[in-house]
């Protein structure tokens, strides 16, 4: 898998801010569009219900898995 490009236009197509996940510190330091970027400096909760695959960014990208707020994306070489 690889990551997404970090683009304006995938940056409008983003979810993060809508998922469950998403909290405060993440607003605070404007964290967002993880698949293209890295995972949160914030402290996340896994057990809340993660929106990766509804996110148009997840499918134009064929991206696998999810919660790429908490795990870094698994690149393949």
């Amino acid at each position: 898998m690889k990551k997404p490009e970090d683009s304006q236009e995938n940056l409008e197509k983003c979810q993060c801010k809508n998922c469950f996940l998403y909290t405060n510190c993440n607003k605070e330091k404007e964290e967002h569009l993880f698949c293209a970027r890295k995972k949160s400096e914030c402290p996340m909760d896994p057990k809340k219900m993660c929106i990766c695959g509804t996110c148009k960014v997840f499918a134009e990208n064929n991206l696998d898995g999810g919660y790429f707020c908490i795990n870094s994306i698994a690149e393949e070489e």
